[in-house]
């Protein structure tokens, strides 16, 4: 996503690219201000990578203002200030805007909104990423992180559905005890060969 200040544009000014609207957007809007200084990473390497290239705001409430202050790749050499009802209308406005989103990306969005991350974490997984997989467009992907170890993959067919209808199914499915999905996993350590503890009898080595 771009931000700009004035007419100009902020993200390629620092670091070169904006950020993925999931990462600040999603699930919940991380630009709304509140009266503790909140810092928010805004944008990212060319390459795409955050931590390669990086530009941070603090987003501060201060009564009827609302304060940026820039850090890592700075745009600017100084803070900006905005009117706190205008600021307030316009990440509103950016938040409920989904007209540039595929049919992809509303089915991640609305995944990564309804998940019970908290259910998630009583077994110990927290979500990574969702997409269609890049080998088959037909499939729905969500990624998991488990104890650090291992990547879960989490499936789920289209089947000509709408994203909405897609998303109620993968948000179903992970509510449901880990060892009734059929999933697959991955292990980032090399020297673990098993699958991982909650695994069920239908998961399986994810292929290279």
């Amino acid at each position: 996503m771009q931000v700009y200040v004035n007419g100009t544009e902020m993200t390629a000014a620092g670091a070169g690219l904006g950020m993925d609207p999931y990462e600040v957007l999603v699930p919940t809007n991380r630009l709304v201000a509140v009266s503790q200084p909140r810092t928010v990473p805004i944008a990212r390497c060319d390459c795409g990578v955050y931590g390669c290239g990086s530009t941070d705001v603090t987003i501060t409430r201060d009564g009827d203002r609302v304060h940026w202050d820039w850090s890592l790749e700075v745009p600017m050499m100084r803070g900006v200030s905005f009117a706190a009802a205008e600021y307030d209308a316009e990440v509103a406005r950016v938040a409920a805007d989904h007209s540039w989103e595929t049919p992809e990306r509303s089915a991640g969005r609305r995944v990564l909104t309804d998940m019970d991350r908290e259910r998630l974490l009583t077994y110990n997984l927290r979500p990574s990423w969702v997409a269609n997989d890049y080998r088959d467009q037909e499939l729905f992907r969500v990624a998991l992180e488990f104890n650090g170890d291992y990547q879960v993959f989490v499936d789920t067919p289209w089947r000509g559905r709408s994203p909405e209808e897609l998303a109620g199914e993968v948000c179903a499915t992970l509510a449901r005890p880990p060892s009734a999905w059929h999933a697959t996993w991955h292990a980032m350590i090399p020297s673990l060969t098993i699958p991982p503890e909650i695994a069920g009898p239908s998961w399986r080595r994810a292929r290279p």
